[in-house]
């Protein structure tokens, strides 16, 4: 399933989600914003009556047809002032052939480049004025496209998502740049070894049907598909008679019919297509069909799936089989995972679930495990159906169904909330079996008793031969072979200063590649906080010597390239690398246009055309940014505390400037900055990827050889002094409803004893977390950091509360700084989080470019880049005892900042 928020795609940013699959949130399809529960009964007896009773007062749905064949379902939920509009066109890689696997979802990404009477970015930049979100995915059965709208802008919200749908004119010079976005997400993947896994039992299981593909498609697909085949799939299925609009939020029904008549209603219908029927071909024994891995596929263990063809989920079975499902291997202690935790059985398997799946001809029944390579799958195979024919045999507890049952009531109302994510779990349901199924789910759901899940179990799993597909490692482990690095690193500083990082490592086609402009705040100088964010934007717009103003842009967009210059203030947790440390340039290409990525961004850099038009119109862009930052409380805490921490101003917290300053500045300083922070000697060039080192280098000498702006310049060695004595608290009032705190205070530890500060990390951000917001409810958020930076090295905790709760939050940040100094640490917490602490650093550098970009954080650090990747090594040997020793050492003083802003 593909997400893509509006302002991830202006920056190239692509992102592939893995299919969620929750019970809780997936499951159960109550109807409860569109159905009363008086008629129900039957099970409504024995489950919560104040649980049922919360369904009495729901909503009605609106439900009509457009004169065009769209159908529209209208829902007023006036919990919160938005709306969302999401359609869902009745169509997905099921009706793409062998030839154009991969067709639905590249269409998705073709429509948003531009529609007859909008561009590209105008599509952005209107969807962003208005304050909206916009955002698609593809499946095997139908593509949805959601916008979520404040309730005053929902008019222009849906003539941007109907122009999208109906009038996207798929550039055909887009086209290559789709394909290489599609290609590197499919790239991230196609090594996954459970995606790998995955795709060999739909294979085997959908043989000769559309659903044996994958959604995205393969390499081979993407880079052979036709651009004609694509608007001929777009002509043919993206007509309103193919279409449901679901619109949910703070509206008035009457006047909503007219605005979706006036948007979406004058566009005609179309002809579509007869659906053939699915075939599946029954195995005629029990067989497994066995496969194996290839690329990063773990050689210590295997991949089993089992799978059942079930009936469609208009059927009257179907809500029983989904009960089935879940005490078979859906939920927490299902039957299986009881079954593999008993003591012989224990070392069989690491993990096992049950999932029911359902498409409108049909549902199926996928279990899932994971095995150590040398485990018994035979064995593993037969306690599975035994398992089944237990089930068959035996009903399931009332209490446990009653419970199953009431907590996913619960978790429906919760759903809910969140409009366009509803709407989107529930795009399933209605493709499948159409409102009318839709309506009708909740009475079957609260029919269900164990005798029927005992029932369906006899009826469709215990005489049925399930396909049986495993996935296991293609040799022996080699242990040897397993300890060595498969990447080999070189670094070398050329004659004009410039720092070259390279990492070669052959598993993919991606390149990353990360440029670091140092000392970002000092060079900006005194009073010009923020001329960096107005220079990284200036970049792009402006273009360069050869390539001027946009033609720079479609450049990068003829190779598929990804290329992002500053955070975006739009985007929650976007600001992972905004720093006052350094500036970027973050390039992802794939290896064959390496060589032009390279040229490129050597242009960006050494030929910019800074003009007084594009520094007008990125300075117009950054300063009420600032001035949201400036009435952003959390920000203001990050301010304030640094305000009073430092005794001199190393731009910690004001990254983005000060309206005041900001309007100030000038073309020319902005041009001075660019001659010190881009000048060759001022930056570190990472690279990750696929290409020689020798290939690399020469490359990066051809085109970053040279001498440009400052060349020679460094910021002077910084010495950074702490106000004395640290200790004080600082209070101001904002007059708003919540509250931020931060407290702090300074501390010294040697370079080798930062492994064990992450461990002291995650253990106090956890005790922090459970004790203060889980526990006594005082936090809506919490969190601490441990910044190191040149000579200083200081802890800050951060916490949002409510005004009425700030003296009792700061003594319990203070008891929890007592406690983490005098506890004992045992053996399994410290495992705990070094396990936590090595998946969090793995999933971060999954990514080619952030792999670069921690490589030139350790060369900025003073490490070799290699440093990053040892990393891993020297945590696992953290012990309980160093952990202890160092949390005395961090949190000795009693001396904290306080900072309080309410």
């Amino acid at each position: 399933m593909v997400y893509r928020n509006t302002f991830f795609r202006y920056l190239h940013c692509v992102f592939f989600i893995k299919k969620l699959r929750l019970f809780a949130l997936s499951l159960i399809t109550v109807l409860s914003l569109f159905y009363g529960m008086g008629s129900i009964n039957g099970y409504t007896e024995g489950m919560n009556e104040g649980v049922s009773a919360l369904f009495h007062d729901t909503q009605n749905a609106f439900v009509f047809y457009l004169d065009n064949g769209m159908e529209v379902i209208l829902v007023e939920n006036h919990a919160s002032p938005m709306i969302t509009a999401f359609t869902i066109v009745k169509t997905g890689s099921c009706n793409e052939d062998a030839s154009t696997n991969g067709c639905a979802h590249f269409l998705e990404h073709l429509l948003f480049n531009g529609t007859k009477s909008r561009t590209q970015k105008q599509l952005y930049d209107e969807m962003a004025f208005y304050g909206g979100y916009n955002n698609a995915n593809t499946t095997t059965d139908y593509t949805n496209f959601m916008i979520l709208m404040p309730k005053e802008y929902i008019s222009q919200g849906m003539d941007i998502q109907a122009d999208m749908l109906f009038n996207s004119i798929l550039p055909e010079e887009k086209f290559e740049k789709e394909r290489g976005i599609v290609i590197e997400e499919i790239g991230k993947w196609e090594n996954n070894p459970a995606q790998q896994a995955q795709n060999h039992f739909l294979r085997t299981f959908f043989a000769n049907t559309p659903y044996e593909r994958p959604v995205l498609g393969t390499v081979s697909t993407i880079s052979h598909l036709k651009y004609d085949a694509v608007r001929e799939y777009y002509k043919t299925w993206y007509v309103p008679n193919n279409m449901i609009l679901m619109v949910i939020g703070d509206f008035i029904t009457t006047e909503v019919i007219e605005l979706v008549k006036e948007k979406y209603g004058k566009y005609p219908a179309g002809r579509l297509p007869e659906k053939k029927g699915i075939q599946f071909n029954p195995p005629n024994k029990l067989r497994i069909i066995q496969a194996n891995g290839i690329g990063n596929f773990p050689a210590d263990r295997q991949y089993l799936s089992i799978g059942y063809v079930l009936p469609p989920p208009t059927g009257e079975d179907f809500q029983s089989l989904q009960m089935l499902a879940e005490f078979l291997g859906g939920k927490e202690n299902s039957v299986l995972d009881v079954l593999f935790r008993k003591e012989e059985n224990s070392d069989l398997l690491y993990s096992i679930s049950a999932n029911m799946e359902f498409h409108r001809e049909f549902s199926t029944l996928q279990i899932s495990a994971e095995l150590p390579s040398d485990s018994d799958t035979d064995h593993v195979v037969g306690l599975i159906l035994q398992a089944i024919d237990d089930m068959a045999v035996n009903t399931v507890s009332t209490e446990e169904l009653n419970t199953l049952l009431t907590s996913g009531l619960i978790n429906e109302i919760y759903l809910q909330e969140k409009l366009h994510y509803y709407a989107m779990m529930k795009s399933g349901y209605l493709v499948a079996g159409g409102y009318a199924f839709y309506r009708e789910y909740m009475d079957g759901l609260i029919k269900v008793t164990p005798q029927s899940i005992q029932k369906v179990c006899q009826k469709y799993l215990k005489d049925q031969l399930p396909v049986i597909t495993t996935m296991s490692p293609s040799a022996p482990i080699n242990k040897e072979t397993t300890k060595r690095s498969q990447s080999s690193y070189y670094q070398e500083i050329l004659p004009n200063g410039l720092t070259v990082a390279i990492k070669e490592n052959r598993d993919s086609r991606v390149v990353g590649i990360h440029l670091l402009a140092k000392d970002r705040c000092i060079a900006e100088g005194e009073g010009k906080h923020g001329l960096t964010e107005i220079l990284q934007r200036m970049f792009l717009s402006g273009g360069t010597l050869h390539y001027p103003e946009d033609a720079l842009y479609k450049e990068y967009e003829s190779i598929g390239a990804e290329i992002k210059l500053y955070d975006n203030p739009h985007i929650d947790f976007d600001d992972y690398y905004n720093s006052p440390r350094f500036a970027y340039i973050r390039l992802k290409v794939v290896d064959f246009y390496f060589e032009k990525g390279i040229q490129l961004l050597a242009e960006t850099i050494l030929h910019p055309q800074l003009t007084q038009e594009h520094f007008e119109q990125a300075k117009k862009e950054v300063i009420p940014l600032a001035a949201r930052a400036e009435s952003d409380t959390p920000l203001r805490a990050k301010r304030v505390f640094y305000k009073n921490l430092f005794a001199m101003d190393i731009g910690y917290g004001n990254e983005i400037g000060f309206p005041e300053q900001l309007d100030k500045l000038s073309l020319e300083d902005a041009k001075s900055l660019y001659n010190k922070l881009y000048n060759p000697s001022n930056l570190i060039l990472a690279v990750s990827g696929n290409i020689p080192v020798d290939e690399a280098l020469l490359l990066i000498k051809r085109s970053f050889g040279g001498t440009w702006g400052n060349a020679g310049w460094n910021a002077p060695v910084q010495h950074i002094v702490f106000n004395e004595p640290v200790g004080r608290i600082v209070r101001e009032k904002t007059g708003k409803t919540q509250s931020y705190i931060s407290v702090g205070s300074t501390y010294e530890i040697q370079k080798g004893e930062v492994p064990a500060l992450a461990v002291l990390q995650y253990v106090f951000s956890e005790s922090l977390a459970f004790q203060l917001r889980e526990t006594q409810g005082l936090a809506y958020s919490i969190g601490v950091s441990f910044p190191l930076h040149n000579n200083a090295q200081w802890y800050r905790i951060t916490m949002g509360t409510r005004p009425e709760n700030i003296n009792r939050a700061i003594s319990g940040i203070q008891k929890e700084i007592n406690d983490i100094r005098k506890r004992k640490y045992e053996k399994d917490e410290v495992q705990k989080a070094i396990n936590a602490i090595l998946g969090r650093h793995g999933m971060r550098r999954l990514d080619r470019v952030n792999q670069a970009y921690y490589m030139s954080m350790e060369i900025l650090d003073g490490n070799p880049p290699e440093d990053d990747e040892l990393f891993s090594e020297k945590l696992k040997k953290v012990t309980p005892e160093e952990v202890a020793q160092l949390a005395q050492k961090v949190f000795k003083n009693d001396d904290h900042l306080i900072i309080i802003i309410e």
